[in-house]
This record gives structure tokens, C-alpha cells and sequence, in this order.
């Protein structure tokens, strides 16, 4: 089933209103991305300012909170120690000026206001029926011992307390207290309390965006105020780390109690989600102030834009799409004609012509080079089958001449039956149709063996006819000389007057004798071959000199000599062996072939040659064979 294809003008339009969607798409995403960065930095630094500048505003009350103790500690200081109804005037009057004042006591250490009198404390805090007095002084409420008392007068300095649960008045508030001298002696201490739920609804006013909120922890880590009451006195910062299992909240606390301020990004405890939280110190208790923001809300602006974007980008494509689309619909129809002719001409109609198309644009001249493109193509047609009768022929008679190459190549294995002393087998593998490597073994004066593995300069026809040359002046050569190098030398003397086209072959001659396991042999510029020992060792037989036949009068040869013993095997090959390469231009090399012989199981020749074969085919990949590859393996039986 033909699948389906999208026509020109349609997949035209979709192409460019691809391009314009990804430019406007990445263009959308820049600026909301720099939009996104601008909001995160304008936001940190408006919260920072905000939670700097209501811990100082929080500050300010509690200094005045403060400012008004010490003035009351300072007037009992230097006036007579007053009466009971004088005291509780004065301490109205100070709790009536100072609107953040909860409630107000002067604490008198044991027998200090009167002597026969232990306990003395008057206390006045605001209720709804105005200032009303409590008593702090029985003895089910034995102040001295109270930290808000032992401070001021142990130390002789004011501090702020750790918040607490007042019993005066029945609410969580932190104390002022100052310790109170006359004549160089603590006498007492005065003390203010402030109220952490009216505290607590200051800090839940604070205007923190849509869904923010701000929260105050103590020295200690406590929550003063927070969003959610359960919280407040019951819960610090540092429970809440462990429950959730929070070390970064852990840390954000140790920074808050220190003393520390910043923004940050974290997980809110409360939403569930993630904020910018600012943080400040409240300098004159030891108190931290966070405000926090969702990043959703910060982000907000961000996402409007870039949905604001996508709808008028939206737009435009539209609108772009209809205009490009008018103008390919006029483009088209010229072309629609063209692939009509060409259809027809696909279909095997050769007078197909493109009627009814304007010249003069670049769909006129297409059309006009379609209409020379058939008459060409008829006259080529003609051309081609001429042609290809003629390949068809040279084809078939390349395949011939393989076959007969191969034919005159011994085959046959084992070669030599009636000879059980040794095992002999060779293989070649041409490049192209026809190679120029070439092998034979036979036998002369009855006894010696002969074996010879050449390699041919060039590839093809050309060098599949100098090998066969080459392999009968060898062979008839061999016949009436028994050495070697006069063997080889009477073949060069033979080709070289007559070698016009410049080729040459190397040559390995081999001589064996199975009776003593001698072999003499001869290298016409061939590599030496590899002689894999009984015991698995593996190397090079000793190199001869000599040049390649076909190239110089004097070839320099030398005979070589060794004794091949019981399983030693011989490995003679062409260059194509050890000179192919891989996708990363890495050779076989010899030492990949030594390190085969030295490791694979000695068997029967030809398996040996067939894994080998396989072996260098598994380096060389999917890469075209670019050289002929020639293999022969001869081993000494026991």
C-alpha cells in the first residue's frame, strides 16, 4: 500500500509556519525565561526590604517597650520608695502611655519595700475592662525565682526573656525586665510584658502578596507567630526540620537564630510548595522575622506574558497560513502540470511533453528543461541498450574468466593422498572478479614437494593474466631446476624482456623434502611466512633477500633452509592479509596474524584458512575488500 504523502503546497505551508513557530517559540522562551529571572531578582530584593524593614518597625515597638521600663525603673530609682496606692498610679500611667505594654509589675526583692513584709510585686495589665491589677506576690506564685526577677537582679543588666505562658494574664508574652537600684543596691526588678497574639496579628497583617504570609521565631527557634496557631510556643523551627526530615530547614534556622538575614528558595512547610523566603534579624530580642512568598505567585507575571504571547502568535500563524497559502496555490498549478508529464513519462510514455506553462520564470524554464530532458532521454534510451548488451557480455565473460582462473588453481584437498606426512591446503580470495594472487603445489623428482604462493602488481584482467603466466613459467621452471633461486631467476630472465606493461609478482618458493622434513625456499620480495611451533610458539622464518621477478636483471636471491619438525605448521600469505584495514585505518598487521596462529586449535588446512579468513573479515567490517588475499597452510604430520 502506498503510503501517504502530503502534496507540496501543504507540506510547504507546514515547513514555513514551522520555521516562524520555532523563531517565535524561541523568542517566547527568551523572554520569559529573562522575564522569569527579572521577577525572581525584583521579588528577593522587595522581600529582603520587606522583612528588613519590619523587623526594624518591630524593633522600634519593642525599643519603646523598653525606653518605657527603664524611665519607670529610673523614677523609682531616685524618688523616696513611693506608697502602694502612689505605686499603682505610677505604673498605670506607664502602661496607659506605652500602647504595646501588656502589663507592667515592680518586683521588690524579699523585705525590700518593708521589712516586716517578705513578698511585695504590684501588677497591672490591660483587659477588656481597662488596666486591672493581679497579684504576683502570694506565695503559690513566689516570683524570686522566676527568670523574669533572677536576671535583671543576678546580672544587673535588662534583657529581654524567652517567651512564655504568662499567669498573670493568661497569655503566651515575652518580659522587659530591668533590675531596679537605689543607693548602689538591687532592690527589685520592673518588668513589662508584651502580648504575642496582638504581637502575632501584626505579623499576620503584613501585606506578603496575594497568598504570602511572614512568620517570628525566638532565640530559641520557637514560632512567635505563624500562619497556622498550632505552631505558635508549641513547635520550633528545629522540631519541624526533624519531622519533615529537613536538613535544609535545619540550617535555615541555625541562620535565622544567629542573627543571620538573606533570601532564599525552600519547601514551605506550611503550602506545601516551593517559596522565596526572606529573613532579618529583630535585633533587640535575639528574634528572627521570615516573610515567604509562593514561586507560583512570583512567576505569575511570567506565565501571563508568555500565554499572552502564545495567543497572538497563534494569530499571526493563522493569518500567515492563509496568505502562504494563496500564494503556493498559485505556484503549484504550473508544477502540478509538470508532474502530470512526468508521470506519464514514468509510465513509459516518451512523447510526454509540458503543454500550457509560461516561460520566463523559474517554472517555465523547469518546464522547458523537462521537455529537452525527454528528447535526450529518448536518445539515451537508445544509447543504453546498446550499452547495456555490451556490459551484459563483458559481465558474463568476466564471470567465465573467473571460473577458469579458479579452475586452474589446485582445489582438490587433501591434495596429495597418498602422502600422509603432511597436510597441505590453499585459498584465494581475488578483490575483484578476476586477482592476480595465485598458488600451486606439485611434486618434482618424484619426492620433493613443491608449494608457491605469488602476488601479481595491479588487480584485475590484467594481473589475472600475468599470474597465469607467471604460474606456468614457474611450474615448467621448477621442473629442470631443482634450487629455488635458480628456479626463480630462470622465470625473471624469461619475463623481463618482455614485461612492456612495467608488472611485477612476488614469489614464495618452497621445497620440501617429507623424508627429512627439510624445506628450501626462496623469497622473490614476499613477506616470509610464519612457522607456528609444536609447543605453540610462533614466529618468522629467517628472511631471505631478493627483489620481485619482472623488475631487475639481478634479483639478488638467496636460499633459506629450515627443518620443520612433527606439528609445526606454515603459514604463507599475501599482503592482503596483513595489510587490510578497519573504519578506524588500522591495519591487520602481522602481529594480529602471529597472535591467531600462536592461539587457535591446529586442525585440518582448510578449517584453519576458513577461520582465519573469518577472523579478518571480523576487524575489517563491513569495509569493501580492497586487496586480493591469498592463503597457504602446510603442516608436518607425526
Amino acid at each position: 500500500m502506498r503510503p501517504h504523502v502530503l502534496k507540496l503546497r501543504a507540506r510547504f505551508v507546514i515547513f514555513v509556519l514551522a520555521g516562524v513557530g520555532l523563531v517565535s517559540l524561541a523568542m517566547a522562551a527568551l523572554t520569559f525565561f529573562e522575564s522569569q529571572e527579572a521577577l525572581i531578582e525584583s521579588r528577593q530584593e522587595q522581600l529582603f526590604e520587606l522583612a528588613q524593614g519590619e523587623a526594624a518597625e518591630l524593633g522600634r515597638r519593642l525599643i519603646r517597650v523598653s525606653q518605657a521600663t527603664e524611665a519607670l525603673a529610673n523614677s523609682l530609682e531616685v524618688l523616696p520608695t513611693p506608697t502602694p496606692e502612689n505605686l499603682d498610679q505610677l505604673i498605670k500611667r506607664y502602661i496607659s502611655s506605652t500602647r504595646r505594654i501588656y502589663g507592667i509589675a515592680v518586683a521588690y526583692a524579699p523585705h525590700a519595700y518593708e521589712t516586716d513584709r517578705k513578698l511585695f510585686s504590684p501588677y497591672f495589665h490591660r483587659s477588656p475592662k481597662g488596666i486591672v491589677a493581679s497579684c504576683v506576690d502570694s506565695e503559690d506564685y513566689n516570683y524570686p525565682r522566676h527568670d523574669w526577677f533572677l536576671l535583671p537582679t543576678l546580672l544587673g543588666k535588662s534583657l529581654w526573656t524567652e517567651p512564655y505562658f504568662g499567669t498573670g494574664g493568661g497569655i503566651v508574652m515575652a518580659t522587659y525586665c530591668t533590675p531596679l537600684i537605689q543607693d548602689g543596691k538591687i532592690k527589685g526588678a520592673v518588668v513589662s510584658d508584651i502580648s504575642l497574639q496582638e504581637l502575632g496579628r501584626d505579623v499576620d497583617n503584613l501585606s506578603v502578596g496575594r497568598f504570602g504570609y511572614a512568620f517570628l521565631i525566638s532565640r530559641q527557634g520557637s514560632f512567635l507567630a505563624a500562619p497556622n496557631p498550632k505552631l505558635v510556643m508549641r513547635e520550633t523551627i528545629f522540631s519541624l526540620a526533624e519531622e519533615m526530615q529537613r536538613p535544609d530547614l535545619r540550617l535555615l534556622g541555625q541562620r535565622m537564630i544567629r542573627g543571620g538575614a538573606g533570601v532564599e528558595r525552600v519547601k514551605d512547610w506550611h503550602m506545601k510548595e516551593y517559596v522565596w523566603l526572606a529573613f532579618a534579624p529583630v535585633h533587640e530580642v535575639g528574634w528572627s522575622l521570615g516573610v515567604l512568598v509562593p514561586e507560583r505567585e512570583v512567576l505569575a507575571p511570567a506565565y501571563a506574558l508568555a500565554q499572552r504571547q502564545a495567543i497572538a502568535a497563534a494569530a499571526g500563524l493563522l493569518g500567515l497560513g492563509l496568505v502562504i497559502w494563496l500564494l503556493v496555490m498559485g505556484l503549484t498549478r504550473p508544477l502540478q502540470r509538470v508532474a502530470g508529464a512526468a508521470k506519464r513519462l514514468a509510465s513509459g510514455d516518451l512523447s510526454a511533453k509540458v503543454e500550457d506553462v509560461r516561460p520566463g520564470d523559474e517554472v517555465g524554464d523547469l518546464a522547458q528543461s523537462f521537455n529537452t530532458m525527454v528528447d535526450d532521454l529518448n536518445s539515451y534510451v537508445h544509447e543504453l541498450t546498446a550499452t547495456t548488451a555490451a556490459k551484459e557480455r563483458i559481465e558474463s565473460e568476466l564471470d567465465l574468466a573467473r571460473q577458469i582462473q579458479m579452475s586452474i588453481l589446485p582445489r582438490t584437498y587433501p591434495a596429495f593422498p597418498e602422502h600422509e606426512g603432511f597436510d597441505l591446503f590453499a585459498k584465494t580470495h581475488p578483490a575483484r572478479e578476476v586477482g592476480g594472487d595465485f598458488y600451486d603445489f606439485f611434486f618434482v623428482e618424484g619426492d620433493r614437494l613443491v608449494f608457491v604462493v605469488g602476488d601479481v602488481s595491479g588487480k584485475g584482467v590484467p594481473a589475472a593474466l600475468f599470474m597465469t603466466v607467471s604460474r606456468t613459467l614457474i611450474k615448467n621452471a621448477a621442473a629442470h631446476h631443482p634450487d629455488p633461486v635458480e628456479a626463480l631467476e630462470e622465470v625473471n630472465a624469461q619475463i623481463l624482456p618482455e614485461n612492456e606493461m612495467c608488472m611485477f609478482v612476488t614469489v614464495f618458493y618452497g621445497l620440501y623434502e617429507p623424508g627429512t622434513g627439510r624445506l628450501f625456499y626462496a623469497s622473490a620480495g614476499h613477506p616470509s611466512p610464519l612457522l607456528r611451533r609444536a609447543d605453540g610458539q610462533v614466529e618468522q622464518i629467517p628472511t631471505t633477500g631478493g627483489m620481485a621477478i619482472g623488475v631487475f636483471d639481478k634479483m639478488g636471491l638467496t636460499r633459506g633452509e629450515i627443518v620443520m619438525q612433527p606439528d609445526e605448521t606454515l603459514l604463507v600469505f599475501t599482503d592482503g592479509l596483513d595489510e587490510a584495514v578497519n573504519a578506524a585505518n588500522q591495519q591487520y598487521g602481522q602481529a594480529r596474524a602471529k597472535s591467531w596462529l600462536a592461539s587457535t586449535e591446529v586442525t585440518d588446512a582448510p578449517v584453519m584458512i576458513d577461520r582465519l579468513v573469518q577472523e579478518q573479515r571480523a576487524f575489517t567490517g563491513d569495509l569493501e575488500q580492497f586487496d586480493d588475499l591469498t592463503l597457504l597452510v602446510f603442516r608436518r604430520k607425526e
